[in-house]
Order: structure tokens, then sequence, then C-alpha cells
């Protein structure tokens, strides 16, 4: 059929879109492919062979194509599947596409969409671990870091006495580093917890390092009127500007 239509093995090969592969690098395998069929070593896929049949449509080798299902080929030529005198070329033996097995011969074509699948692949695994990535980073942020809230202003205050430090102020538990006397800190807030030996209240939550919030200090051990030095018994037990705190915990 091939050789009455008057074309080579490369032609066939192209009319069936197996000239090229991935790349865009001319090769041989679509006319191999085409020499393997027509001597028998190879069996053509469904597919290729309704393009065969499909070819039909073209009017410069219809005939060809019905010549190609009997048994002698061409007036004149050899019997189909036999040598053309003169040419290293063999005539196509009639498939019958039922007896067609898994041998199959993949079109160049094919590739492309392939690494196209890959490649979107590829870019929806990076995708979706930056989103992974993003709600971890989101979470962090606006989860608790196990500590109280912190206000944003602190105010300074200063010890008149040494004093311990918790970071449960109503228990006592949890002791911290201690305050030595006439030291500065920033302060967060106030909070009520045990009561001292005088009556007092008042705890303060510690927001200088090493303290960083989490821990308190009874308001008696300061001055809580802007003194730094003297007696620390001013009579004023708590600063009364500092705000309270949301909860001791």
């Amino acid at each position: 059929m091939r050789v009455a239509a008057g074309l080579s093995q490369t032609k066939m090969a192209e009319r069936l879109g197996m000239t090229y592969t991935p790349g865009g690098r001319k090769v041989s395998t679509g006319r191999a492919a085409v020499s393997a069929w027509e001597k028998g070593r190879r069996r053509p896929t469904l597919e290729q062979v309704q393009t065969y049949i499909d070819m039909g449509a073209d009017p410069a080798i219809m005939s060809v194509l019905v010549d190609s299902t009997r048994e002698s080929g061409p007036a004149g030529g050899p019997p189909s599947g036999e040598d053309v005198p003169g040419s290293d070329q063999h005539t196509a033996t009639p498939i019958d596409a039922a007896e067609i097995g898994n041998d199959q011969v993949e079109f160049a074509s094919a590739q492309p969409q392939r690494t196209w699948l890959r490649r979107r692949w590829r870019w929806l695994a990076a995708a979706a671990a930056g989103v992974a990535i993003a709600v971890v980073v989101a979470f962090s942020v606006l989860l608790p870091s196990g500590g109280p809230a912190v206000p944003a202003t602190t105010w300074t205050e200063t010890t008149g006495t040494p004093a311990h430090t918790w970071a449960d102020p109503v228990q006592l538990t949890g002791a911290g580093t201690p305050l030595g006397p006439r030291q500065s800190v920033q302060v967060l807030c106030r909070v009520r917890g045990y009561v001292v030996q005088d009556g007092d209240p008042w705890w303060y939550r510690l927001a200088s390092p090493p303290w960083n919030g989490r821990f308190y200090a009874t308001s008696d051990a300061f001055y809580n009127n802007g003194t730094t030095s003297g007696s620390v018994n001013t009579g004023v037990v708590v600063d009364e500007q500092l705000p309270v705190c949301d909860s001791a915990r």
C-alpha cells in the first residue's frame, strides 16, 4: 500500500505522527517502526491501524488501501508480503485488528504530554508544601505561646527590699530569679494573689528579662511612688496606675 501510494517509510511515519521525539530532535524511530511492520517483526497499534484506514479519505491512495486488503498486490506487482524487485522495501501484509497484541509502539507526541504532567505535579507538590508552611507559620503567630497575654505598655518600678519571684502568685509555686534591693524593672500589670504579712494582695507581673512576663513579685517590695532610694515604708503598697492583668496564668 505504502509503495503503491508513492510514500517512503519516513513519509509514512510522518503521516502517522511518528517523526519526532520529545525535545524536537528528528530521529529514525518512525521509519524503523514502519519497516518492522512491513517485515512482520512487529505489529502496529489499533490506533495506528485506524490511522491507516483514515488515510483512505485521501483520493490519492484510496485505491491502494482497497488493493492492500486483497491477497495479491497491485496489478503487475508481486503478491502482498513479498519483496518488491529491485528494492529493499516490503509491501505490508494485511493485519487483522483483532489479532493485534500488546506489543505497542508509542507515539512521540505522547512524550511532551507526559513531561507536562510531571512538571505540573511537581508544581502542585511545591505549592502544597508552601501552603502547609504558611499555615504552620500563621498558627504559630496567632495561637498563644503558653503564657498570659502581654500588655504593650510597661511601667518602671524600683524595689526597696529583696523579693522572691513566682510563676504562680496565688500558690507561690515555680520560683524564678529573685529581685535585689534598689533594682528597677519593667512591670506589665498587677494581679491579686497570695496575701503577704502586711495584708497586701497585689503582685507585679515582671516584663524585664529574665522574667519576660512569666513571673510575679509582691508589690509590697517596691517603692510604688517613683522613689528609688530610702526607706520602703512609704505607706504605698501598690502603684494604682498599673492596669490589672487579665489573668495570673
